[in-house]
């Protein structure tokens, strides 16, 4: 019995070892699968946490991209502007903050940080885009853009030059260009001055006079070039359609898409050497076998009659069924039209305004007085006339304000105003020598009209702006004086004229033919906007600036100098858009972002759980 008992002792002792060891077994097992566990969790949220930081990269992208379809024009200001970044959801059931950047010029990151419930799993991760702003054709790019037809039969010289970097005589240039836009307008130009630029032609472009084109001539339809002698193109002939070539020398080459007609006396001289002096797609007609030839071979061989498949001048169809008069358009780029009731609004009360003889006039960015001098000359009558309204001047964003720059910018309204006889109204910069210029504004919501000896103006470092909705006449002895012409330091031109009047159609004299008439003998700088109306000019004085209308007639002895700093104006959306902006993808970049805000994000929609 005894050694029975020493027996189970050691029996159950070497159980009790062995069940310990089990025990450690077990118990290490379940340490080990408690830390796999923790760290599986961890890796699920710190995982959690980068696709919501990537969720946060690809929210932004989404917006960025959004804006830049909707807004072809957009820069990248106006871009980081209108996106600055997204949150979602709440922290505790994880979340996205980005904060958007520029931190190199054509370069937006977006820094996302993502993070899973609290601050026990965060994820940073910044995306790198690539901003390519839009490329713009500014709103006054040529001296002459006449919708639906241009006419210049006068004797004076179309050309360019820049007031920024100097005077006319200092900086003339070739940049004179004259085009139409619409449908199949034609240009005619039956005058004897040269016109230093391109001209391009919707319709048939028709060189009738002794007037040289300095530059090339395109059209959509034809180009017809009448007997003479001498150079009458010194650039290249390009058309969709025909060419009828009557006399005088292309200094260029012929690129016809449609048929060609030579006559006597015409001749192709191609002074770069091209392989081909002439390419037509049609049929050829040359009347001199010798002379309308090449290298021995005449233009009616198999090599010359292939089609050139000349590009179209650009155009714009005004009975789209996707236009209406808020429409910006080749024509009207600043929709002037459709905006025109944000300009000056219906039922406004304005009253008409007369400056007669012996009267004086002075408007500031601040108040206007008339002075009012009897014929004694020693009655002096004072009266403030001052007023305000709102006014839209085609900024990007189309806002309607009122004054702009409170200190130095004034809006002014009126039914009609006339300034007739000798009297004289002057625009005056602020009375306060701390500030440099200012702006004047007038919404004449009728005609405005200047005869006799009438006299405007415009001092140094200061802009009239004028909107108007009825007839512009600026009568032969008026004179408007622009003290420095160009744009001013606030960004204006010196004198600009914006008109919405648009001729009864149901009239069909010559009363309502023109709604701006310029027939000075003084030269006039200014920017004439009237995308509606016809435009005649028939004075014999200077004009400087540029001018768009549906149709311009220039048959004076004036030239039309067009001012390339006006180029730089910024109205509207800056100008009509060639190439659209663009947002490319260009990568991650594993850096940490910068320092996200410490306010609370905004909750959005663009979270998630």
């Amino acid at each position: 019995m005894k050694r029975f008992s020493r027996q189970s002792g050691f029996t159950l002792i070497k159980v009790m070892l062995l069940s310990t060891m089990a025990s450690v077994v077990v118990f290490t097992s379940m340490k080990d699968t408690l830390v796999q566990e923790r760290l599986s969790g961890n890796f699920q949220k710190d995982l959690n946490a980068r696709l919501q930081a990537e969720k946060g990269v690809f929210a932004s992208a989404d917006g960025l991209n959004d804006y830049v379809s909707q807004n072809e024009g957009a820069t990248m200001a106006t871009l980081l502007a209108a996106n600055s970044g997204h949150s979602g959801g709440e922290y505790s059931k994880g979340q996205f903050s980005t904060k958007i950047s520029s931190p190199q010029a054509g370069i937006i990151e977006v820094a996302s940080l993502g993070q899973r419930y609290g601050e026990n799993a965060a994820n940073n991760m910044v995306g790198i885009f690539k901003f390519t702003e839009a490329v713009l054709e500014p709103t006054f790019n040529n001296p002459v853009t006449g919708c639906k037809g241009v006419n210049l039969s006068g004797s004076g010289v179309v050309d360019s030059y820049d007031s920024e970097a100097g005077s006319y005589e200092d900086t003339q240039g070739n940049n004179g260009d004259v085009n139409t836009v619409i449908g199949d307008s034609d240009v005619v130009l039956s005058g004897h001055s040269p016109i230093k630029g391109d001209v391009k032609a919707s319709g048939v472009l028709y060189l009738k006079g002794s007037s040289p084109v300095i530059g090339n001539v395109q059209s959509n339809t034809g180009i017809d070039i009448s007997h003479g002698s001498g150079m009458r193109v010194e650039g290249d002939v390009l058309t969709q359609g025909f060419v009828i070539h009557r006399g005088g020398d292309i200094q260029g080459v012929v690129r016809a898409n449609g048929n060609v007609k030579m006559l006597w006396g015409a001749d192709i001289l191609n002074t770069k050497n091209d392989p081909l002096d002439i390419q037509y797609g049609g049929t050829g007609d040359f009347e001199l076998a010798d002379e309308h030839s090449q290298g021995g071979i005449n233009y009616s061989a198999a090599k010359f009659n292939v089609n050139p498949n000349v590009s179209a001048v650009r155009v714009y169809d005004p009975d789209s069924p996707n236009h209406d008069d808020t429409t910006v358009d080749e024509c009207d780029p600043l929709a002037l039209p459709g905006n025109m009731p944000n300009i000056i609004a219906a039922n406004n009360g304005y009253e008409n305004v007369e400056v007669k003889s012996n009267q004086t006039y002075t408007f500031r960015p601040e108040k206007s007085v008339l002075e009012q001098k009897k014929y004694n000359g020693t009655e002096i009558i004072k009266e403030d006339v001052s007023s305000e309204t709102d006014i839209y001047l085609f900024d990007t964003n189309k806002q309607v304000h009122n004054k702009l720059k409170p200190d130095s910018e004034y809006v002014y309204g009126m039914k009609n105003l006339t300034i007739g006889g000798d009297a004289v109204v002057n625009i005056k910069k602020v009375d306060n020598p701390t500030i440099k210029g200012g702006d004047v504004i007038w919404l004449i919501d009728g005609d405005f009209i200047m005869t006799g000896n009438s006299r405007l103006n415009i001092e140094k470092n200061v802009s009239l702006t004028i909107f108007v909705t009825g007839k512009v006449k600026l009568g032969a002895s008026a004179q408007v004086v622009t003290e420095k012409p160009g744009i001013t330091d606030s960004g204006f031109g010196t004198f600009n004229i914006f008109s919405s009047y648009k001729p009864d159609p149901n009239d069909n004299g010559n009363a309502n033919k023109h709604g701006v008439i310029v027939s000075g003998t003084s030269s006039l700088y200014a920017v004439i906007y009237a995308p509606l109306t016809s435009i005649s000019m028939n004075g014999s004085g200077q004009f400087f600036g540029t001018v768009r209308g549906a149709t311009i007639e220039a048959n004076g002895g004036s030239g039309i100098h067009f001012d390339e700093a006006l180029k730089k104006l910024k109205l509207g959306n800056g100008g009509t858009v060639k190439q659209p902006a663009k947002l490319t993808f260009q990568g991650w970049r594993y850096k940490h972002p910068e320092a996200f805000s410490e306010e609370p994000a905004q909750p959005s929609n663009q979270g998630g759980s």
